[in-house]
């Protein structure tokens, strides 16, 4: 099965290059404190990599499309669909708070910012979530947490872009 990436996103994929270390002073979260361990390594996916073409189109998804959304990383994509207004966000903001260890394990709903422990980007992530919330999803899936949709994501993606840097970014950034 190819794996498509944004051309930002092919150095970590092909082994060239290993994502930036974790910064557990981001949050003061348990799961932030915690980061450091966590893998941070390339992997090399060989030749299953593809790099996405650079129209926006998705090769074997005809009716969905990938936009660039960097901020969690610099070749961070999300894919939407306009036919029903289907979002898949990646990290590019997250529907659990990724910092705490209880809301982590509880799986507690709430439209959040990328993981702040690897996120590179701080001024790019808030463009990115500014841009998806324009979209006006009417559901999104995210990297970390249940899929949410409604008025519930209309809310709290209007609340996380007018609020981002309190919400989300890092109090030290």
């Amino acid at each position: 099965m190819p794996v498509y990436a944004h051309e930002l996103e092919i150095p970590y994929l092909n082994g060239m290059q290993d994502y930036p270390p974790a910064d557990p002073d981001a949050d003061s979260g348990l799961v932030a404190r915690m980061s450091p361990v966590f893998p941070n390594e390339g992997i090399d996916l060989g030749s299953y990599l593809r790099k996405l073409p650079s129209d926006g189109s998705i090769p074997e998804m005809q009716d969905w499309r990938w936009i660039h959304t960097p901020g969690h990383t610099h070749g961070h994509i999300s894919l939407f669909r306009d036919e029903d207004k289907a979002l898949i966000a990646g990290d590019a903001f997250v529907n659990v708070k990724q910092e705490s260890l209880y809301k982590v394990i509880m799986q507690t709903p709430e439209v959040n910012g990328p993981p702040k422990y690897f996120t590179t980007d701080w001024e790019a992530a808030k463009i990115s979530v500014r841009f998806l919330e324009g979209l006006q999803p009417s559901l999104a899936v995210t990297g970390h947490g249940r899929p949410v949709s409604g008025q519930e994501l209309a809310e709290g993606l209007r609340t996380l872009s007018e609020h981002f840097e309190e919400r989300a970014m890092p109090e030290k950034k």
